[in-house]
């Protein structure tokens, strides 16, 4: 069962998401980049969930005590307001 929570009130974690079959922990930060921690318990994933700060759990409890690489999000890509609005421009020397 995949477990999902976003952190409104944090500057520094966005959300988390826990798979406890896989005993996996993604952890998306503020600036969008996002790390997945292995071997993870179930119990640190409840402890972040419910501390009073995300990040200082994270600090003392997750970063630097589990494996981790970074993940593979797809991004939406950003559309361009102007395209196909312009016409080509001719250019005479």
């Amino acid at each position: 069962m995949v477990k999902r929570m976003e952190f409104r009130k944090s500057s520094t974690i966005q959300a988390a998401e826990y798979d406890g079959a896989r005993k996996t922990l993604d952890i998306v930060f503020s600036d969008g980049s996002c790390f997945t921690y292995y071997e993870v318990p179930d119990r640190e994933y409840e402890g972040l969930v419910k501390a009073a700060s995300a990040a200082g759990y994270f600090k003392k409890r997750i970063r630097d005590k589990y494996m981790c690489e970074e993940c593979i999000r797809q991004r939406t890509p950003r559309a361009n307001k102007n395209a196909g609005t312009r016409k080509p421009r001719r250019t005479l020397h």
